[in-house]
């Protein structure tokens, strides 16, 4: 049964998540605003999260709340994405950016923690990918039906319908078995995590680099197929198809392991990305760049389920919410913070053809550096944790 709860968590969350954040930018454009300044929030947003993340992980690891933050985080959020719809000046919008981002924070790598240390108690851990799996179902299923009923006129219904969904989710927390951290820990081992660890440093550094440019198509997708004239369902269509793949991916990411390693796997699951960022270069036709998207999917099984297992596994246990939060504070944060920011300043050329030459250069040497990091770990740690 505690297996069907976190399934339920991921899926609910998704669904949150594919109706809500395709389409924050194209909600700030409609509250016209200046292409800078929605470039500002939407960089503020992961940038936030960066900031936070990893002390959210050393009082989950040191004081033993990880469920407890993952309730706060779930509600808190329910309640201050609420304010998007009560004002248009750009001052509070900052604001509500800035303190949702950091009550957000705790809850994705916080729940990678439960359920890797609910696996781990069953000798499973490398299953991770069935449960993180139905989170992409719920992605897959919400941006289907939202591009075609939200996108034209009724953009405000996604802060309705996201708020909901982690209402419930606050409400599934609850199901979830918390974990204990048996061994005494130091405030200062979870802040040396990084200077201690260089292949960790090296890895991060280019989670970094493949995260700036997930931040850019996450927010601009949208907006670059409506450059396509796209109709509103090819919309929701495309946003849906970037992400099916990852449902085999995850699904059978346990056999990929055990044949290939983890390294391999991670890898060539990321070198799709730049593939994409080429293609979206040279497509003008939206009827090609729909499935040109599903590239993204096969990267993001990769990131999401693979480099979770492979953090799990080069850090000590004691620290897992702090290994997690530096994953996702890396890859959801501070890479995207940049890119976003500095999509805000290209697309002042009125055109996503410059985003995309950027995701390209940096995409091939984010997967380079990644590369390069595994490289050097997979001489010394196992590769699969049983």
């Amino acid at each position: 049964m505690i297996r069907f709860w976190f399934k339920l968590f991921y899926a609910v969350e998704f669904v949150g998540v594919g109706v809500f954040m395709p389409y924050i930018a194209m909600y700030f454009i409609r509250k016209d605003l200046t292409s800078s300044e929605v470039g500002y929030l939407l960089a503020l947003t992961p940038f936030a999260g960066f900031v936070v993340q990893p002390v959210w992980g050393v009082i989950s690891d040191k004081l033993n709340v990880t469920r407890l933050l993952v309730t706060i985080g779930c509600w808190a959020t329910s309640v201050l994405v609420l304010a998007f719809t009560v004002t248009d000046r750009f001052e509070y919008l900052v604001l509500v950016v800035v303190l949702m981002s950091i009550l957000r924070a705790p809850i994705h790598p916080n729940v990678a923690a439960l359920a890797l240390a609910h696996l781990e108690e069953r000798g499973k851990q490398d299953e991770y990918g069935k449960f993180r799996l139905w989170g992409s179902i719920g992605f897959v299923v919400a941006t289907i039906f939202a591009g075609g009923l939200l996108f034209e006129d009724n953009l405000t219904l996604t802060i309705y319908i996201y708020a909901g969904t982690m209402l419930i989710l606050g409400a599934i927390s609850f199901k979830l078995p918390d974990r204990h951290v048996s061994t005494e820990v130091q405030w200062r081992d979870g802040l040396r995590l990084l200077v201690d660890h260089r292949e960790l440093r090296l890895f991060l550094l280019g989670i970094i680099c493949v995260g700036l440019t997930l931040g850019i198509t996450n927010q601009y997708l949208v907006v670059y197929m409506n450059e396509l004239d796209a109709s509103a369902w090819m919309i929701g269509a495309t946003v849906a198809v970037s992400a099916l793949p990852e449902i085999p991916i995850m699904s059978y990411a346990e056999t990929f392991i055990r044949k290939w390693g983890l390294r391999l796997t991670y890898v060539i699951g990321i070198i799709a990305l730049p593939i994409r960022w080429l293609c979206n270069m040279l497509v003008t036709d939206p009827n090609i760049a729909l499935p040109v998207q599903a590239l993204h999917g096969i990267a993001i099984g990769s990131l999401l389920c693979v480099g979770v297992i492979y953090i799990d596994n080069i850090l000590p246990k004691t620290w897992r919410a702090s290994g997690q939060a530096l994953y996702v504070s890396s890859l959801h944060g501070l890479g995207p913070s940049i890119g976003l920011f500095l999509a805000g300043l290209l697309m002042s050329s009125g055109s996503t053809r410059s985003l995309w030459t950027l995701c390209l250069g940096v995409g091939i040497i984010g997967c380079y550096i990644v590369n390069s990091a595994m490289r050097v770990d997979s001489e010394s740690i196992p590769e699969v944790v049983n």
